[in-house]
């Protein structure tokens, strides 16, 4: 996977070091003007190369103007942003989470820190270049929640018809992890037969015992049936196994032709957290609103600036 970067990399400078006389120019030549900011043609090569690699694509000759024009995008709107991040004095962002997405960048390659590192320096790429990105866009965000957390207005109409829309939809059955032995109905001497296989439990453990005497097909793998919901039990095992504790096991039930024997090993569900579906609807709510001032700032400040191609 990384030898397939490099070569998309490479493939990237012939691919573009010809689309335009300016690139012919030094790698300082200023390509496009933002503001008073400008963004030079080893800017250019620098975002192709961070697209290639966070986006792991093989750039060719059919995608190189779409990669080209994603790249000329994404530096004109990052600098509008540092523009305005510059103007309202925003330095504040978390670190933890800058080097948590770049991590995933590496994670998603395949490669650890050290590995990215030498990937990035190998295509004349430095750790801050990428740091750059995200943090720019957590200032961003920082800035826009300072400029619009008074003016967020939750519908509470609305958002108590998502609470009641959710809460239809999560599941308040419990779901059971359960192993079994299934044994046949003995036709005479029912008691002393249950004792005895009681007793091999006991004395062997419910999994061994599982695999030397159950007819089931989970037998072979010491009798687990994995996690049943609730809605599929049959009326008589959730009836015994509700009660049980984690580890225990049912007394014997008689099913048809047959002596099945339940053990709870896990249990989960059957309760709903109100509380924590307000919290989670209230701030996706809340950060959908942030998310529409983003974008309408961000337009505002698109008209202002003006965006020159040398």
């Amino acid at each position: 996977m990384k030898s397939k970067l490099i070569k998309s990399l490479i493939v990237v400078f012939f691919l573009f070091v010809n689309l335009n006389t300016a690139y012919t120019q030094t790698n300082n030549a200023i390509v496009i003007t933002v503001g008073n900011q400008p963004i030079t043609r080893l800017d250019l090569m620098k975002e192709i190369k961070l697209i290639a690699i966070s986006s792991n694509v093989l750039i060719v000759e059919k995608n190189k103007k779409q990669i080209r024009d994603l790249a000329i995008q994404s530096l004109i709107k990052r600098t509008i942003k540092e523009i305005e991040i510059k103007r309202l004095n925003v330095d504040r962002y978390n670190k933890e989470e800058v080097k948590s997405k770049i991590l995933n960048i590496a994670n998603s390659l395949g490669l650890d820190e050290r590995g990215f590192n030498q990937l990035l320096a190998e295509n004349g790429l430095e750790f801050t270049d990428l740091e750059r990105r995200f943090k720019t866009e957590l200032k961003w965000n920082t800035a826009i929640f300072q400029l619009y957390k008074n003016k967020i207005y939750l519908n509470t109409v609305e958002i108590e018809e998502k609470i009641n829309l959710e809460l239809k939809n999560v599941k308040s059955e419990k779901t059971f992890l359960l192993s079994e032995i299934a044994v046949n109905l003995p036709t005479e001497g029912y008691e002393q037969y249950v004792k005895k296989i009681e007793k091999q439990i006991s004395q062997e453990g419910f999994e061994k015992t599982a695999k030397n005497l159950s007819i089931s097909k989970s037998a072979e793998y010491g009798g687990s049936i994995g996690w049943i919901e609730q809605n599929k039990l049959a009326k008589i095992i959730y009836k015994n196994i509700k009660s049980l504790k984690k580890g225990e096991i049912t007394n014997p039930i008689i099913l048809g032709e047959k002596i099945i024997f339940i053990k709870k090993i896990d249990e989960k569900g059957g309760e709903i957290n109100i509380e924590n579906i307000k919290k989670d609807i209230v701030n996706a709510e809340k950060m959908r609103k942030l998310d529409m001032f983003s974008n309408s700032h961000y337009s505002e400040l698109e008209k202002k600036i003006q965006v020159k191609f040398l």
